[in-house]
């Protein structure tokens, strides 16, 4: 690869614009980073949710949406691939290692030599005893194979390089963490906060409201509290439990501190990290999350679950709290002390927040990955 050459780069993930989720934001946010760079960029992705437009062009970069004739299992797309090209593509970046998608664009990249890397981003629970049996066999057959036929393997953290050594995936792991970008909007309060009591501490949840991200957690540690806990919290998002989340809002005994804010604006995020007393990130199971980085970034406390050596990256560095994951009475105690913490130690958990975030620059992140597609492509 000549230095200065510019590649077409295509990027295969099962959920995209308009899906909201960190997997595919991870996605975009590396390609416009690599279309900055001057290079050309196309994501293949399912068309799921069905969007109005097959083939679009966002943020410089050309997408394509496939549309499935199923969904199995409500998660992993049926598509083909045959209909289109990969005339003029220099290297295929997998994102995922199991989904129908994936599977079929790495046979195609085999068949006819373009070289792949592959990003593992998650392990995924599965709780039931029929879901953890369907996940072993599934890994065995066909994820492991995905990594062990890819050029190069990226993994978001030593935790999940660690994992990968115990599922018996052989060969070079590259380290590379998810990024994030800086919100250049300038701050708005979302407009069901406009009326709240400025002073009274405000935590503040910020992601997909779903089953992953802790939300019937966090719901469980608000419930925790008998009387007014003397703070404020505001949940942002959307997802399958959105619906849930009304129910569960009108049956709380203290249901007043609770706003639910729907999804928001970049501005208003912004406003959020900026003015939260913390930012709660309860989940059951995470890559590396950009809200996290996001609020270090914007030198605001996180309380984060201590899963896949998180809570260790929040706790080592000192930037706010770890707590135990699906453990909502230690939650609310985290919580609660969170809260009521001093203004001088609020700093201390935010300037730390801030000065660790920093290598996590999405144009940092991309610098990384483009070293690992040089390399693949010497």
């Amino acid at each position: 690869m000549t230095e200065h050459r510019p590649l077409h780069i295509l990027l295969v993930h099962v959920w995209y614009y308009p899906h909201v989720g960190g997997g595919n934001q991870h996605v975009e946010q590396i390609g416009m980073e690599l279309v900055r760079r001057g290079h050309k960029v196309t994501v293949w992705c399912a068309d799921v949710p069905e969007h109005e437009e097959s083939r679009f062009n966002r943020g410089g970069i050309d997408v394509i949406r496939i549309k499935p004739s199923r969904v199995l299992a409500g998660v992993d797309p049926v598509v083909s691939i045959n209909d289109l090209s990969l005339d003029g593509v220099d290297l295929i970046h997998l994102h995922d290692t199991l989904p129908i998608l994936i599977r079929k664009t790495l046979k195609r990249a085999k068949k006819e030599k373009i070289p792949v890397v592959t990003t593992y981003h998650n392990d995924y629970i599965k709780t039931s005893i029929l879901g953890k049996i369907i996940k072993k066999i599934r890994w065995a057959l066909q994820g492991r194979d995905t990594l062990h036929k890819s050029d190069a393997i990226i993994v978001l953290t030593s935790y999940f390089e660690n994992l990968l050594r115990i599922k018996g995936v052989k060969g070079n792991l590259d380290i590379i963490p998810n990024g994030f970008s800086k919100i250049e909007d300038l701050p708005s309060i979302p407009d069901s906060l406009a009326e709240r009591n400025s002073q009274r501490p405000l935590l503040v949840f910020v992601g997909r409201l779903s089953y992953q991200k802790g939300l019937d957690i966090l719901m469980d540690a608000v419930d925790k509290f008998e009387t007014d806990p003397g703070f404020d919290l505001a949940i942002a998002g959307k997802g399958e439990l959105s619906e849930w989340l009304k129910e569960r809002h009108a049956k709380l005994g203290i249901s007043k501190i609770v706003k639910i804010l729907g999804l928001v604006t970049d501005s208003e995020k912004l406003w959020l990290y900026e003015n939260a007393t913390a930012v709660v990130i309860p989940s059951r199971f995470e890559g590396l999350p950009t809200v996290l980085l996001e609020a270090m970034y914007s030198s605001c406390p996180v309380i984060m679950s201590d899963v896949n050596g998180l809570g260790s990256l929040v706790s080592e560095s000192n930037s706010g709290l770890s707590t135990l994951p699906e453990n909502p009475e230690i939650l609310s105690r985290m919580m609660h002390e969170i809260a009521n913490s001093e203004i001088e130690q609020l700093s201390i958990w935010g300037n730390n927040g801030f000065e660790t975030s920093k290598k996590y620059l999405w144009s940092s992140v991309t610098e990384n990955i483009l070293q690992v597609y040089k390399r693949v492509l010497e």
